[in-house]
């Protein structure tokens, strides 16, 4: 693209022209595609997708013979796969009403879902207003299966079928469906549908209705399997193929589709960082009016003036369209008439503008052919390839004329900027009736941002669903697969930030997307808790390690600079630079002293508890074993970062000057490990961090003994490295001398709640610990155990290990009251952070992604939408009904209820009932009927059925709060 082209896009797409509409989101399924990729493969390999139906497949589907030996049958049709298919769980829909409804709606309503994830546009944050503008073709479901069945229809109601199937609800059950408060306008215009769809929701935008707004239209042809009779002089083909401008063309071919485009003003999509298809630079609807032969003839004035006035709202020269996707009927008038206006606007232009038309591909799609068209368009120019015009075999003599504007492809073509112009395309749409739309595109800018290098991230997948969580996964997999040249941090920001996140979880981290493709297919899956509290865990001396804070400290410049202000505070205490053991990798050897050792340890983990705040996760308590519990204390508030490094390192110091001795770790419960010291009173336990995981301390000498006796007890141990007896009576005197400097720190309330691993209790809430507190911390064992016990029985509560290692989630996770309770280590001095914040976003603990990413460059990258699950929903007719879409047996006739002992089996009737109405096989008698999908008018249609089978009045006002089987039966009993 030349720098002057350039220039010209992103004048437009800045705001320079503020009309223009950007279309930032598309999705459609078609004819031999089931996703827009396969739908641009097919284009630009002029694939014809319109079906030859066998005679043995259209006797499988119904058609009878005598219609199939008729000489003018035409078995063909355009299919789309599997429009019995339905994920009516993801969107909160009971199986009865999915039964029940259109497939036509339930086909748009997954596309939008599909078009507003393609741009990154349906997160956990509402993207503003959002419109619908959106129609549908006929509806022969209602026709064929609904209104074939009495039973039905006496069952679940006129006003539910209407609300199901009606075209007026077509574009509102979108918006409630996916919480969307912008205008939903249905659309009916016949074959302009959709592109008349995509005029009105760029008007609401330009007017301020919308912020953002989907348009599209779906068509489902109904039996899919069966073909047309064709009539002389009608517009359908009679042999099947449908060839738009082609002399030999005579008719078209019905097919089937849905597509929607997602658009947003151009200006707020640059600001956005919005991913642009193609601009929107104007558009214009009109109706032939009289002006023709007939109702259902197209007629020229009304086609030339709706061009000339898209042309003229673009601002744009029409011999500036290098592509036009035309309406092409493929019949002898239509055609004739489209080019004859057509070369009205046009001019002369020496085949500057190549001519194509979808239908030629797919079929005429009624409904959603407009849409068709313009996203093949908007693929052209974000692809810059024109593709050809499929089946032409001879053009009209109105395009071999030398001074056409127009010429046709018959194979697809690069093409090439127009002498410094940005490339341009066009969409016309008629329909039958006369409304007329005619769209005006432009190319988009490309991305003026530089590449973005690859570097480890953290990829994020969800879904509502176990299963559907794997399928997800492993689409996302194969696609990373797919395309190595993806950076990964652009897949994961836009999994990050431009996702909504469901309960089911996988969160891998990778340096790569190949990494991320291969952690994908292995990756354990994690249930979210709703609204989890986080208990950080602050760990011990024996966590630490050379350039622990190394990674975030280079990362993060807020981790820096708490690092850098407490190494300098610390300075003058220790005579040395902190940050020489925690970011330079210790060339001194300092990791072997305590008395720096524990503040270098309390410093990173305070540090690194501030780094989570920034990033969302504010903790509902605090939990420091040994040492950690200073960092506890001073992130709770209690104690300033200056007192905390004081006391901190007087205690490491104090603790160095101690007697020498040892500790050793048993693995044996506590009952056992004091029998085991029944005479060796020189020893103390000093912790007991799990059942079986208990620590000695003591004399070297004493702790050799128990060595002797664990080891022929067969007792497995392990002897720590470390010269002192922590937590036992050999720091006595380090006590008192701690607790002299402690009573001259003052302390404060603290404002967040902290258990102490003392006690292994809570402290009291705001209030100052007791004094000689520190001393006793210091002597005592640490009832870690106990403290873990305390934070689960908070309830949904996420373990989080916030310092170097992982080594008391390990112990956690062996607590039996814990069992259940997510834990999660960080572990930043391997880099590992990144995988610890998935591990806590699996868990539940939403987390704000653009301060982990700390401004690290990353666009939002083309990513496969979710798979939907594939459940069937379709009603049989009343005569095939064998299987799950079977109505259920009449209500018998009303019974009085004979007494209060009948209350089982009248629960179980109103079961049964439930059972019909919704759909679910899964109903208990305390189950409540909206958490099961029932809506307020399925319900009072529920409870009259109810009333009318046991012929007492039912009260429905007392069951608002307590809908289920067992309350409206003992309403029914004590009628």
């Amino acid at each position: 693209m030349s720098d002057e082209v350039s220039d010209e896009i992103s004048g437009e797409l800045s705001g320079g022209r503020s009309q223009d509409i950007a279309i930032v989101g598309m999705a459609g399924r078609f004819p031999g595609a089931a996703d827009l990729d396969e739908y641009w493969n097919a284009l630009l390999s002029g694939q014809v997708a319109v079906a030859r139906l066998s005679r043995e497949e259209l006797l499988a589907a119904g058609v009878p013979a005598a219609d199939l030996d008729d000489p003018a049958y035409v078995p063909a049709r355009g299919l789309l796969a599997g429009p019995e298919l339905f994920d009516a769980e993801f969107f909160g829909i009971p199986p009865r009403e999915a039964d029940l409804m259109d497939p036509q709606h339930r086909l748009l309503l997954e596309t939008a879902w599909e078009a507003l994830e393609s741009g990154g546009l349906i997160t956990d944050r509402p993207p503003g207003r959002v419109g619908v503008f959106a129609g549908s073709g006929f509806n022969y479901y209602l026709q064929q299966q609904v209104l074939a069945d009495p039973e039905l229809l006496a069952e679940q109601g006129l006003l539910s079928v209407v609300l199901a199937n009606e075209k007026d609800h077509l574009a509102a059950r979108i918006a409630y469906r996916l919480g969307l408060n912008g205008p939903a306008i249905g659309v009916q215009t016949a074959c302009s549908t959709s592109l008349v769809a995509v005029h009105l929701a760029c008007q609401s935008l330009r007017t301020g209705d919308s912020d953002l707004a989907l348009a599209g239209g779906v068509d489902l042809e109904f039996p899919q399997r069966a073909g047309y009779r064709y009539e002389p002089k009608g517009i359908m083909s009679p042999d099947g193929s449908c060839r738009p401008f082609d002399a030999a063309a005579n008719g078209t071919v019905p097919g089937s589709g849905v597509g929607m485009v997602v658009l947003k003003r151009a200006a707020d999509a640059r600001r956005d960082g919005d991913r642009v298809h193609a601009l929107i630079s104007g558009s214009a609807v009109n109706n032939d009016g009289a002006a023709k032969v007939g109702y259902t003839a197209p007629g020229v004035a009304g086609q030339v003036d709706v061009l000339a006035r898209a042309y003229a709202a673009a601002g744009v020269d029409p011999s500036t369209i290098g592509y036009l996707e035309a309406h092409g009927t493929a019949t002898e008038v239509g055609d004739a008439i489209e080019l004859s206006a057509l070369r009205e606007v046009f001019g002369d232009g020496r085949g500057t503008c190549s001519l194509g038309s979808v239908k030629a591909n797919i079929g005429h799609l009624s409904a959603a052919a407009g849409v068709a068209g313009l996203i093949k368009a908007a693929l052209a120019l974000h692809h810059r390839r024109i593709p050809p015009l499929a089946g032409l075999d001879r053009p009209r003599a109105e395009l071999t004329d030398p001074a056409s504007p127009f010429t046709v492809d018959t194979v697809a073509r690069e093409w090439t900027a127009p002498d410094g112009r940005p490339r341009r395309a066009a969409v016309s749409s008629f329909g039958l009736g006369g409304t007329n739309v005619h769209v005006v595109l432009t190319e988009a800018p490309a991305d003026p941002a530089p590449p973005t290098p690859n570097a480890p991230d953290v990829v994020l997948v969800s879904a509502p669903t176990e299963p559907a969580l794997r399928s997800a996964a492993e689409r996302l997999a194969r696609h990373l697969a797919d395309h190595p040249g993806l950076p990964l941090p652009d897949v994961a920001m836009t999994t990050q930030q431009h996702r909504r996140h469901f309960a089911h979880r996988i969160a891998v981290a990778a340096p790569d997307p190949a990494g991320a493709a291969r952690a994908l297919a292995g990756a354990p899956v994690r249930t979210a808790l709703r609204r989890p509290e986080v208990v950080f865990l602050f760990p011990g001396q024996g966590a630490e390690a050379p350039g622990m804070a190394e990674w975030a400290y280079r990362r993060y410049p807020s981790f820096a600079a708490d690092i850098d202000r407490g190494s300098e505070l610390a300075r003058h205490l220790l005579g040395v630079d902190l940050r020489d053991l925690l970011v330079d990798r210790d060339p001194q050897g300092l990791i072997h002293r305590t008395d720096l050792t524990q503040p270098a340890l309390v410093l990173h983990e305070y540090a690194l508890g501030r780094l989570l705040g920034s990033f969302g996760v504010r903790p509902a308590a605090l939990l420091g074993h040994s040492v950690g519990e200073y960092a506890a204390a001073c992130l709770a508030g209690e104690l300033g970062l200056a007192d905390t490094l004081r006391l901190v390192a007087e205690r490491g110091r104090l603790m160095l000057r101690a007697p020498e001795g040892g500790m050793v770790v048993v693995l044996a419960a506590p009952a056992v490990v004091r029998g085991e010291l029944a005479d060796l009173d020189e020893l103390d336990v000093a912790a007991v961090n799990a059942p079986e995981v208990v620590v000695v301390s003591g004399p070297a000498d004493a702790l050799t003994r128990l060595r002797a006796r664990l080891d022929a007890a067969g007792i497995q141990h392990r002897v720590l490295p470390t010269e002192r007896a922590f937590h036992s009576r050999m720091m006595a005197g380090a006590a008192a001398a701690l607790d002299t400097l402690a009573a001259t720190v003052e302390a404060k309330p603290g404002e967040v709640d902290v258990i102490s691993t003392v006690s292994g209790r809570m402290l009291p809430a705001g209030g100052l610990r007791p004094a000689g507190y520190w001393a006793e911390q210091l002597r005592s064992p640490v009832r870690y155990q106990d403290a873990v016990v305390t934070a689960a029985a908070r309830g949904r509560v996420v373990l989080v290990e916030v310092g170097p290692g992982s080594g008391l989630i390990g112990s956690a996770r062996q607590v039996p009251e814990a069992r259940r309770t997510p834990v999660v280590a960080l572990q930043p001095r391997r880099g590992d952070l990144l995988s610890g914040l998935g591990a806590l976003w699996a868990s539940g603990v939403e987390l704000d992604w653009a301060a982990v990413r700390a401004g690290a460059p990353a666009v939002r990258a083309p990513l496969p939408a979710r798979p939907f699950a594939a459940a069937r929903h379709w009603l049989d007719t009343p005569a095939s009904k064998d299987g799950p879409g079977e109505v259920s047996v009449p209500a018998p006739a009303p019974t009085p209820v004979q007494a209060a002992d009948d209350e089982d089996r009248t629960v179980q009737q109103i079961v049964e009932i439930w059972r019909s109405l919704l759909g679910v096989p899964t109903v208990g008698a305390d189950s409540d009927f909206f958490t099961l999908g029932g809506e307020s008018l399925l319900f009072i249609r529920m409870i009259a059925q109810v009333q009318r089978r046991f012929g007492v009045p039912v009260r429905i006002a007392e069951l608002a709060d307590a809908p289920t089987p067992r309350a409206i039966a003992a309403h029914v009993i004590g009628g």
